[in-house]
């Protein structure tokens, strides 16, 4: 059964954390009206003062049990106005669905994004990557739980390898980095201090590609869902990444360069809930 959206409680946690800040809500869907569903986001579109930053389809594969049909975000210019939201439209979005969880996030600034962007155009013109044909299919995860497992990768490579690619990663980072079989320079390190070693020589193998994180930010609490959801848990961030291609990902995870980056996200990681999507309409 599904938890009702009027949680008290997370609302008030929104109210104190986000205080003065932009929120973002991100909805995960498996959707059981689907023309119902389709009219729910027409009445809903850029609602209570809030704008439809993405709206996209989830590869057809479960991560720890939970299946998706749709990913939306949405942001608002408050926690107020997301609780109003939610109050507004929550309750008919809910009749709609099979099953659903509403992530409250707070977003970086979109001054990041942008420069991201641009780094990855002039990494691109310098240093970039065009990528062609089938990538092999060699990389497989030894810790699924930081990692998109072998069903979600199997997925991943038998769709449309020339269209455009999302990913989803919400990261539990280890409050101490774990280093297997090596000795880093520093004695003692942050699990995020290892991730973002991860994410320097990882993003630059994605920059190559014209690949870059297009939205993200820190998660707050779980205004929805059901008791067992998955994503009832402690998270510390939201990365939202788009690829030019799906080959682009596949690609990178196979290349020597990303090899070498592994083993930081390994070190920092304790837990990943990670989709794969593709776009629909603009996104």
């Amino acid at each position: 059964m599904t938890v009702s959206i009027f949680l008290d409680d997370a609302g008030k946690e929104l109210e104190k954390r986000a205080a003065g800040k932009r929120v973002a809500l991100v909805f995960h869907l498996k959707i059981k009206r689907s023309e119902d569903y389709l009219s729910w986001l027409r009445e809903s579109a850029n609602q209570c003062g809030g704008e439809r930053l993405f709206r996209v389809q989830a590869d057809p594969v479960a991560r720890e049990g939970m299946w998706l049909d749709e990913i939306l975000i949405d942001e608002f210019p408050s926690p107020k106005a997301a609780l109003s939201f939610m109050a507004t439209h929550g309750e008919a979005l809910r009749r709609h669905c099979e099953s659903w969880a509403v992530l409250a996030v707070v977003p970086e600034s979109p001054w990041l994004f942008r420069m991201v962007r641009w780094m990855s155009r002039l990494i691109q013109v310098f240093k970039g990557v065009r990528d062609t044909g089938t990538p092999a299919a060699g990389w497989a995860a030894e810790n699924t739980a930081i990692w998109p497992d072998q069903a979600q990768m199997a997925v991943a490579r038998s769709q449309s390898l020339d269209d455009p690619l999302f990913v989803y990663n919400l990261n539990k980072y280890k409050a101490v980095a774990e280093y297997q079989g090596e000795v880093e320079s520093e004695p003692s390190v942050s699990g995020k201090e290892a991730y973002d070693r991860y994410a320097k020589l990882a993003g630059f193998e994605l920059m190559r590609r014209g690949a870059f994180p297009v939205y993200g930010g820190t998660p707050v609490c779980l205004l929805a869902g059901e008791p067992d959801c998955m994503l009832q848990d402690n998270w510390d961030k939201f990365i939202f990444v788009r690829y030019p291609q799906r080959r682009n990902l596949l690609a990178t995870i196979e290349g020597d360069a990303f090899g070498e980056s592994q083993k930081h996200r390994d070190a920092g990681l304790a837990r990943v809930a990670i989709f794969m999507a593709s776009p629909i309409g603009s996104s």
